[in-house]
């Protein structure tokens, strides 16, 4: 009975804990992400034609909540001349301000056209024929083991660490032309991390682990999107 008084305790410490969800960037807020600029996209219809690249193509990139996409994508994008000829990064809010003068809530559909709209303006003014928007999501959630009791020490926590901290991301992009505002196709990507640790050092562990999440994910869509326009190339 000690026995059985002893384990119970230690088994409701393994539990799924600090559960928490943020953007591809830390600036792709909830309700403002990915999904709402690619949801008002201009749809040409389940019956309409494909869209010949002619390669290189101009090239502009936007990645949601930031100012501008990574340096290290750009440099990658701009280093495959026979796909791409320039590139330059632009801007993509990712919080529901006021950019376009008035109350974003009074019609998000339309807000979020006017957004795209105006990105894909301003990429054309950039001397681009196609643009690239991307963004996602990294999830991440803490799992205490019965050694949670040992993080107590800080010895004991680090040789016997108590939990481990998941890590899950998930990344989308879609390139638009700028002269019709329609997609020409998609790509997706995904990145997984698990560590051990205990609770004491969970915080910044986490937050190393998700920039790492967050810089494969960027990686592997500027390896798709690169990819795609190869394969496009080779299509026509």
């Amino acid at each position: 009975m000690k026995t059985i008084r002893f384990i119970l305790p230690l088994a409701a410490l393994c539990a799924v804990t600090g559960c928490e969800t943020t953007g591809l960037s830390p600036r792709e807020n909830s309700g403002v992400t990915y999904p709402n600029y690619i949801l008002s996209l201009e749809s040409g219809g389940p019956n309409s034609p494909s869209q010949k690249i002619t390669m290189p193509i101009r090239l502009a990139v936007a990645q949601v909540g930031q100012a501008a996409p990574p340096k290290s994508m750009l440099d990658r994008l701009a280093s495959e001349k026979s796909l791409v000829v320039n590139v330059n990064g632009l801007p993509l809010p990712g919080a529901a301000e006021n950019t376009f003068g008035r109350n974003s809530a009074a019609n998000p559909d339309e807000y979020y056209a006017e957004r795209i709209k105006a990105v894909c303006n301003l990429a054309r003014n950039s001397g681009a024929n196609y643009i690239f928007v991307f963004g996602g999501n990294v999830d991440s959630w803490r799992k205490n083991n019965s050694l949670a009791i040992f993080d107590a020490t800080i010895v004991g926590g680090v040789l016997l660490p108590g939990g481990r901290t998941e890590m899950e991301g998930r990344g989308a992009g879609a390139l638009i032309s700028v002269e019709t505002g329609q997609p020409v196709f998609f790509v997706t990507a995904d990145a997984k991390d698990s560590a051990a640790s205990p609770d004491y050092l969970a915080e910044g562990r986490t937050a190393g682990m998700r920039a790492e999440v967050r810089d494969e994910l960027i990686e592997k869509l500027t390896g798709e999107l690169l990819d795609k326009l190869e394969n496009q190339a080779g299509t026509f």
